[in-house]
């Protein structure tokens, strides 16, 4: 009777996906300001901006792409309990970019490293939701 279904499985993975992953990227975002001499060319300017304050808006405006892309792995995690992290790295990609469409940012020439650093997000977050439990590890066939 303990048994977590795949029903409960996909509401944790996506309200815990949609809470954490900002949360990493916005971590992402002030190791890359911090290491501003090297990754000036990355990201766009924030002169004038606390780098905690830039932060922040990292995090806000990554809670759309980290529920959409929550709710765009749901039906794996409804099917087999858990998906495979080349799904999780699709989804992160296809909803930074759809994200980036509806709310567009200024990254420049940085939107191709910063939809793969999404996708690194994504496999990440797939990581921690198996290591504590909340999907199963579908790695194999």
């Amino acid at each position: 009777m303990n048994e977590v279904s795949n029903v409960q499985r996909a509401i944790w993975m996506t309200l815990i996906t949609s809470l954490a992953t900002p949360l990493f990227a916005s971590l992402l975002f002030m190791a890359l300001g911090l290491a501003r001499p090297f990754t000036d060319f990355m990201l766009q300017s924030t002169e004038g901006l606390p780098i905690g304050e830039a932060a922040v808006d990292v995090f806000t405006w990554a809670a759309l792409p980290s529920t959409v892309a929550g709710i765009g792995l749901s039906p794996f995690v409804l099917q087999h309990g858990g998906y495979t992290w080349l799904h999780a790295a699709v989804g992160g990609v296809l909803a930074f970019m759809a994200s980036a469409i509806i709310f567009p940012i200024d990254a420049g020439g940085a939107m191709p490293l910063l939809a793969f650093l999404a996708g690194l997000i994504a496999i990440g977050m797939r990581q921690l939701l198996i290591a504590i439990g909340i999907i199963l590890d579908r790695s194999g066939p």
